[in-house]
């Protein structure tokens, strides 16, 4: 999007539905809980997303393919690399290492769709799983964002 007034010129870009999956290296423990808490505790787990992602430039001198491609691998890096404590906490060191590999970003916007993959229970048929076989679920459902900016 390109917007051009009196007050200058403002463009952002970014990408969206890119998915992603990690099958390791994600935890998710220690939350709040209450009643109608569902989603149980782990050390490990399935941490996948369809990400939304726009940032804004601050400046118009720009080599606008290459640093769309380069944000791009950066932020799949990121979340592949990151030990993840939470879905947050990897979309802050995303957004975080676009703006460290990219100055003439001002800020960058997150948005993560927590696709929760469990582990399918197969004592029925007489089976142990020993974290082999998920099932993707659509609940409980969470859209985490975060924006990233320069101080």
């Amino acid at each position: 999007m390109v917007d051009v007034s009196d007050a200058g010129t403002e463009v952002v870009s970014g990408l969206r539905d890119l998915v992603l999956l990690k099958s390791t290296g994600s935890e998710f423990h220690g939350f709040l809980k209450d009643g109608y808490t569902t989603l149980p505790e782990t050390d490990d787990r399935i941490m996948a997303t369809a990400l939304v992602a726009r940032w804004r430039y601050a400046t118009t001198e720009v080599d606008w393919d290459k640093t769309w491609a380069d944000v791009r691998r950066v932020l799949v890096e990121r979340f592949a690399t990151v030990h993840s404590l939470a879905l947050q906490q990897t979309l802050w060191e995303m957004g975080s290492a676009a703006l460290e590999a990219h100055p003439e970003i001002a800020e960058i916007n997150l948005q993560a769709p927590n696709k929760h993959h469990f582990v399918v229970d197969l004592a029925p048929f007489g089976l142990e799983n020993p974290n082999e076989v998920f099932f993707a679920a659509d609940r409980p459902y969470g859209l985490i964002e975060a924006t990233v900016a320069r101080g």
